[in-house]
């Protein structure tokens, strides 16, 4: 077993390993293990994603007092 960056103990098994016990169980709980993983793939994308524009929503409050004032609006007319 190895460590990660605070100390803690990390398990680390290969991937026959994790086949070797999911193939063990039966044919549902090899489903509900399935949709498990699908689960998390779809955590770790929505993580993703949000952190790739978390700084934008942060700053969307702040910029829109300079963006919705009317001078603004006045100096954009002419593009829309």
């Amino acid at each position: 077993m190895s460590k990660d960056l605070n100390g803690d103990k990390l398990m680390t098994h290969s991937i026959q390993e994790i086949t070797a016990k999911i193939s063990a169980l039966p044919e549902p709980m090899q489903q509900e293990v399935f949709d498990f993983i699908e689960f998390i793939q779809a955590k770790v994308a929505r993580q993703a994603l949000q952190s790739k524009y978390e700084s934008a929503l942060l700053s969307e409050q702040a910029l829109a007092t300079d963006w919705n004032r009317p001078e603004e609006d006045e100096a954009w007319s002419s593009y829309q």
